[in-house]
């Protein structure tokens, strides 16, 4: 098994292109490092080296090299296998599951997937990784030339270990990707998480272990290194000046984002400020956006749960979205009591599963069209497509796909199809006129009047002018003054006057001009929108000894053309099928902030089962390894 899996990993490799040399510098004497898209790093204690990152590195010398892994992401082990031989293996406690049995997690996450709210990473491991030893913070691990001391540093990851040692007269904290360089970090979303202390769960947790981040940055200070050498990234020289940075943009990022949150309007003040207070600390200014003009919601709009149903005068109703079994027995009622005649129509607003889980079969029962915008029709008709929050496993067949701006005169109405990248990129509005009523937007899960509903990092709220929340905010400025906008999660129409306009947009300008200064990465939205680079489809079915195709869907944030090459990995018996093994097949210039793909075919093996395939994803500045993956599945 694992020598095919060798064949097809070096037939990849030859549509690679060739990788620059190393830099390797020596630190001092007995400490070595090589940079690279993972850092080599090693101790030379007496006949035997110590790596804290293996990286791709020829120093490694199996039988008598050990390793410690700070934590145990698919991308920080890529390329860890048995023909390593270490003498020893060392990885954080916490993240046992990871690392000893992956293949738990993707047995139940072929079903998780679907419904998922607690928005933890997927970069895990495909084959166990044999560790010797299990290690948790206060551990002293002895060598004949050094001592290591363990540090609990979570934040990265749930359960990330940082160590520290002393290397030639200095004090050495080795720390994972808990920092990036002078004072950055890889990315934000990797840090979504809930936060208990405030009764707020992982999807609504913007960025959740910002806490235990600071914390463990501060752990580190205390120990006072003289130099700290992350698994990516520069060496750091100056420690205090590094954190220094990195805590106060962190800081100022989340009480920022507080600011304009919608949680302010859901959860209160008192559940915000202890979200504040594990970030800022306790007696530090809370910013929240005072709530903005509300009021009841007319007679011919009715609420059930998270949908709403516009009433004709003539006894005909249009609906929006359908989450739940019960708003389609409320609606059937009123059909059954006389009050609605038919209902005509169905907008789905955006692929949440408590706005979409039901579409079809009431689009069944009401015998109606099902329309949405053309950017996210796809994904509610192929969710199994996509990995994204709270997602349905219910597709819904035919939707009309309606370009932004599309009119329809419905009944007495006059109704705008927009597409409105708020709450999540796969989000549409309809606009609502009538004429004895101010028009209405209802605009989904993309505001409340305390603000904007970006909580969840992986719903690809991305920031940049003509998109996201700017396009939004643009939208309700164009209309006229006296436009309502209604949230289906909310009670009430509300509306924004100018200076609470001019509020969000220059907050929220703000965060991404700090965001900018976070990330290392030629645009920000590299750093909060994991979803730039993704398999598409996400989940695959497919025959037995078929060929089927996926792709590889880059998008390009930065403000330049750039060219990216992938390269897939397809395992346990899967195979990339030869046609794709050429230079050419694996390489795409994508223009800037432009979405471009890659197609993969894959020869599929005899047996059935759950496979996995992944890929690094390759351009100037950028080089990530395992990053994306694909659930194929063999019928």
């Amino acid at each position: 098994m694992r020598s095919r899996n060798l064949l097809n990993l070096a037939l990849a490799l030859l549509a690679w292109p060739p990788e620059p040399p190393l830099k390797a510098e020596q630190l001092s004497p007995h400490l070595g490092f090589e940079s690279g898209p993972i850092n080599a790093v090693w101790i030379q204690s007496g006949q035997e080296r110590v790596f804290i990152y293996r990286g791709a590195t020829d120093a490694w010398q199996a039988g008598s090299s050990s390793l410690l892994l700070p934590h145990g992401r698919r991308d920080l082990i890529s390329g860890i296998d048995q023909w390593m031989r270490p003498k020893a293996l060392i990885a954080p406690a916490d993240d046992r599951p990871w690392l000893e049995h992956p293949e738990d997690f993707w047995e139940s996450f072929t079903k998780a997937r679907f419904h998922d709210y607690a928005q933890q990473t997927t970069k895990v491991g495909i084959i166990p990784v044999a560790i010797t030893q299990w290690v948790e913070g206060g551990e002293k691990l002895q060598w004949p030339a050094t001592q290591i001391e363990v540090l609990d540093t979570p934040g990265f990851t749930r359960g990330s270990v940082s160590y520290l040692c002393e290397v030639d007269g200095r004090r050495i904290a080795f720390t994972g990707d808990l920092i990036y360089g002078d004072g950055q970090l890889l990315d934000l979303y990797s840090l979504q998480d809930a936060v208990p202390e405030a009764k707020v769960g992982g999807y609504h947790g913007y960025a959740g272990r910002l806490g235990a981040l600071i914390g463990s940055l501060e752990s580190i200070l205390q120990a006072e290194p003289d130099w700290l050498v992350p698994a990516r990234g520069p060496v750091i020289r100056d420690p205090a000046s590094s954190i220094g940075k990195l805590v106060k943009r962190l800081q100022a990022i989340y009480h920022n984002y507080l600011s304009t949150n919608a949680l302010h309007w859901y959860f209160k003040e008192d559940r915000m400020r202890i979200c504040h207070e594990q970030v800022l600390g306790e007696n530090t200014r809370l910013e929240l956006m005072p709530y903005a003009a509300h009021i009841e919601t007319p007679q011919w709009i009715r609420g059930f749960s998270t949908s709403r149903l516009i009433l004709s005068d003539q006894g005909y109703a249009f609906l929006l979205d359908c989450g739940y079994q019960s708003v389609i027995d409320e609606v059937s009622k009123l059909v059954k009591s006389g009050l609605i005649e038919k209902v005509e129509g169905i907008f789905v607003t955006h692929f949440h599963d408590d706005h979409s889980d039901r579409v079809q079969r009431a689009a069944e029962i009401f015998d109606c069209p099902v329309y949405a915008t053309r950017e996210y029709k796809d994904v509610l008709e192929h969710p199994e497509a996509y990995h994204l929050p709270a997602m349905t496993d219910h597709p819904i067949k035919d939707v009309v796909g309606v370009v932004d701006g599309d009119r329809l005169k419905w009944r007495e109405y006059d109704f705008t199809f927009h597409f409105y990248p708020g709450q999540t990129f796969y989000h549409g509005a309809l606009w609502v006129e009538r004429a004895d009523h101010d028009p209405i937007f209802m605009v989904g899960d993309s505001f409340a009047p305390s603000g904007l509903d970006d909580y969840c990092l992986m719903n690809r709220n991305l920031m940049r002018d003509g998109t996201g929340y700017l396009l939004c905010m643009e939208k309700i400025r164009k209309a006229q003054k006296n436009l309502w906008l209604i949230n289906e999660h909310i009670p009430y129409l509300f509306r924004f006057n100018p200076d609470e306009l001019d509020y969000m947009e220059t907050r929220y300008r703000e965060r991404m001009s700090l965001l900018s200064e976070l990330f290392p990465w030629d645009d920000l939205n590299y750093g909060i929108d994991e979803q730039w680079a993704v398999f598409y489809p996400y989940g695959l079915k497919a025959a037995a000894q078929s060929v089927a195709e996926v792709s590889v869907k880059i998008t390009n944030h930065s403000p330049r053309a750039r060219t990216f090459h992938v390269k897939p990995r397809a395992w346990k018996g899967l195979k990339i099928h030869a046609s794709a093994l050429n230079r050419n097949a694996l390489q795409i210039t994508i223009p800037a902030q432009q979405t471009g793909s890659i197609t993969i075919p894959l020869q599929l093996p005899a047996d059935p089962g759950q496979y996995l395939i992944t890929a690094d994803i390759q351009s100037e500045g950028m080089d990530f390894l395992d990053w994306v993956e694909a659930l194929v599945t063999v019928e």
